[in-house]
């Protein structure tokens, strides 16, 4: 125990002549690492540089026993303990912590057992950051810190009478030089700063912010006080952000798409070459809604335009589609993925915007949605479209019941009546071409393909805006019908289907050729809710063959019961 200031006073005094090769450095109360009171940096130990605490030196392992022997300094005075070296763990080493606050206001903790392995510590514990050199008004270098021997690999003794030119890299001369003539004409006490790169005595590049007081206006002894500050790992974590910035740049240039990216203002801060082929901006640029409106449609501009306020007010991540005119190319869809960029506390700072011209797709998938929509020969809906718009009208509620008291009130039965026309029924007309084998056998397929075609003009021509007409297949056709009020209703679209293809001008003329259809027509009908689609087509289908067997004219209807 070493409970008196001169007990420690005098523990300190024996470590430092017992262990000269010894690694110190000062401590606050708190237990982090500060600067070396000016006492103990002229002891000629070693400073410790670089970790922000004792534990950022030792093993996870021996991190415990180094807590204790902090603890202990605090309660007695003075604590040590055993401990491997994070940088070296088969090395052991020994730390002192004392308690020197009534000397230096600071505890000094002293590490010893690495003589002869100062790199067990790890280099950026014990290199120093900072040196200092003298030089003359010719920047002969005339004194410098021991300490520049662990940044430079020469020592102090080494450097004095050398040209301070000579340990500059190179390719820095000319800076070099141009800095220090600045330096020669600014008055005595003045400073001016350099950032320039030193040759390690085994040749690396060290880099160096470098100030230099000048005072060449002492009387007594005028030089020049360089402060070098190692900047190497700044500059190596800049460089390799340049590099970082250089690749995203390559890459963004290389992708088929245009990237923006633009701050919490909506300015550009960077857009590769494709954006200014686009939209004609340049960085600096306000993306706001007038920019956009130069080619957004006017139609998706307000969803644009909305798409880039939430983004940039609530960080989250929009897609979206929209058109965009071109001033070479015309009318192109534009896929547009927004993302926010945010600061570490989460304040929205800007985003990125991707643009990928998809106007080739889009067609693409619209062909391959009229495809499956669409029959290609007549025109009309699909086998399936017809069944899927047939399933989703069925689907709707049904009027079940209604009160029968309504029928007392006038505004009652207005009632009725709206209720009466929102959940009418659906309709379903089976068209079968009579003698279509024959006319493929007489007048050819094509004949018979242009008559599927014109028999599907006819029945689309006859039918209401909103009622769908589709072929079934082969020489079959159905119509669907929604919002007819009953049977006698569906009865009269058929019959109004009968005549269309029955009458005299829907003859078919294949140059000196007269066509006339000839169909058998069935009728069903359905409400909501009670019957299903296939039901519905097969009681329709029923009627079409119980009308065919009447052979009634050129066109015969039946009803489904």
């Amino acid at each position: 125990m070493a409970g008196s200031t001169m007990d420690r006073d005098a523990l300190l005094a024996a470590l430092l002549a017992e262990h000269p090769d010894a690694f110190v450095s000062a401590v606050t109360v708190q237990g982090l690492f500060a600067p070396l009171p000016e006492e103990l940096r002229r002891s000629g130990l070693r400073p410790i540089e670089g970790p922000t605490s004792a534990l950022g030196l030792v093993a996870g392992d021996d991190q415990p026993a180094v807590v204790d022997a902090w603890h202990r300094a605090i309660a007695d005075g003075v604590g040590s303990c055993l401990f491997h070296p994070r940088a070296a763990p088969g090395a052991t080493a020994r730390m002192h912590l004392i308690d020197t606050t009534h000397r230096f206001g600071l505890y000094t903790c002293c590490i010893t057992g690495l003589e002869g392995q100062p790199e067990a510590l790890g280099v950026d514990a014990v290199r120093p950051r900072l040196v200092t050199v003298r030089k003359d008004q010719t920047a002969v270098i005339t004194d410098a810190d021991p300490g520049i021997v662990r940044l430079l690999g020469w020592t102090a003794e080494e450097l004095v009478g050398r040209r301070a030119i000579d340990l500059v890299h190179p390719d820095d001369h000319q800076r070099a030089i141009s800095s220090w003539m600045d330096l020669l004409t600014v008055p005595s006490g003045e400073a001016r700063r350099v950032r320039l790169r030193h040759l390690h005595r085994d040749g690396r590049a060290i880099w160096f912010e470098i100030t230099n007081h000048s005072f060449l206006g002492a009387p007594d002894h005028p030089h020049v006080l360089g402060e070098m500050l190692d900047i190497t790992d700044e500059m190596a974590a800049e460089e390799a952000l340049r590099a970082s910035e250089q690749l995203l740049r390559r890459l963004t240039e290389a992708l088929p798409m245009s990237i923006v990216q633009i701050d919490a203002d909506r300015r550009i801060v960077y857009q590769n070459a494709r954006v200014a082929r686009t939209i004609g901006t340049v960085e600096g640029d306000l993306l706001d809604g007038q920019r956009l409106a130069g080619g957004v449609l006017p139609s998706d501009l307000p969803t644009v335009t909305a798409a880039l306020d939430g983004v940039l007010r609530d960080g989250a991540d929009v897609d979206l589609e929209y058109g965009f005119r071109h001033p070479d190319t015309g009318l192109r869809r534009v896929d547009a993925k927004v993302r926010a960029l945010a600061a570490p506390d989460g304040q929205v700072t800007g985003a990125i915007i991707c643009l990928t011209d998809v106007t080739d797709a889009v067609r693409m998938r619209e062909e391959l949605h009229r495809q499956a929509t669409y029959d290609a020969l007549t025109g009309c809906r699909s086998r399936a479209a017809t069944l899927t718009a047939l399933d989703s009208w069925l689907s709707a509620p049904a009027l079940t019941a209604v009160d029968s008291s309504l029928s007392a009130v006038d505004s009652a039965l207005s009632v009725l009546d709206s209720a009466l026309s929102t959940h009418r029924g659906v309709a379903v007309v089976f068209v079968d071409l009579n003698e279509f084998k024959e006319v493929n056998d007489r007048y050819g397929h094509a004949a018979g393909d242009r008559l599927l075609a014109h028999v599907g003009s006819l029945l689309r021509a006859a039918v209401r805006d909103g009622d769908v007409v589709g072929r079934f297949g082969g020489d079959e056709f159905v119509v669907v019908c929604r919002d007819v009020a009953g049977l006698p209703q569906a009865r009269r679209i058929g019959e109004t289907l009968a005549t269309a293809v029955a009458a005299d001008g829907a003859a078919l003329h294949l140059d000196a050729l007269r066509i006339l259809p000839r169909a058998s027509i069935g009728v069903s009908w359905g409400r909501p809710g009670t019957i299903d689609a296939d039901t519905l087509i097969a009681h329709a289908d029923a009627a079409m063959y119980a009308a065919k067997k009447t052979r009634a004219g050129r066109v015969a209807l039946q009803v489904a019961a």
